[in-house]
């Protein structure tokens, strides 16, 4: 009775060994994915002058991470004029899948906790924090060009506002709701609540990570 419960679990334990060692292989090789999905985004950008045809090593790598990356470009939420979150989006997906198979390559359980806490994770990394940084970036070069105006500057200024010209509005409905300011004004009172809410948003995710990390369910 003994020796057969003993071999069970014995087995129960090969089997679930297994398991993790097939999680782990395939976090791996997601991994590699990625860095595939990278490498076809950095090519797109490099363009050597003269070149008329497409890179054959972004072609080769295209035919591979295209057919992934088409799920996602249906998705016209994530496509706005002069920004697409597609690549973004489709890298964000593989990022959990990835973690939640390396979590159980490793320990051989994960929790809703967990799972709830690497989505989380992830939308912050690949999503929230780079527009954050992307908005603040553009908001202080356009300060920036506030001090700086001349005739040669206003051509890069209406290329920023044709950026974040949505996100100024927005801003001034907020704080300045049916009031006449200038543009300094303006962009310096973006700029400051953007760096405000981006550490009170990183204080407020540490927060739920440390919650929903500690749920044992």
């Amino acid at each position: 009775m003994n020796q057969t419960y003993y071999e069970s679990g014995m087995t129960a334990t090969a089997g679930g060994n297994v398991l993790m060692s097939i999680a782990s292989i395939a976090a791996s090789l997601l991994s590699f994915y990625s860095l595939l999905i990278w490498l076809r985004i950095i090519l797109t950008w490099i363009r050597v002058p003269g070149q008329t045809r497409e890179n054959p090593l972004a072609y080769y790598i295209g035919k591979i991470v295209d057919p992934y990356l088409s799920w996602f470009r249906g998705i016209s939420s994530l496509r706005r004029s002069h920004i697409d979150l597609t690549p973004l989006v489709a890298l964000a997906v593989l990022s959990v899948v990835q973690s939640m198979l390396r979590l159980y390559g490793a320990y051989g359980t994960i929790t809703v906790g967990m799972v709830v806490a690497l989505i989380l994770q992830t939308l912050w990394s690949y999503l929230v924090s780079p527009i954050f940084w992307f908005l603040i970036i553009l908001l202080g070069i356009r300060l920036f060009l506030c001090y700086k105006r001349s005739a040669k500057t206003i051509s890069y200024i209406t290329m920023l506002d044709s950026l974040i010209g949505g996100v100024l509005n927005w801003v001034q409905r907020i704080f300045y709701h049916k009031r006449a300011i200038n543009d300094r004004q303006l962009v310096t009172t973006a700029l400051v609540f953007f760096i405000v809410l981006y550490i009170a948003a990183s204080f407020a995710l540490r927060f739920l990570l440390n919650f929903f990390g500690t749920l044992s369910f």
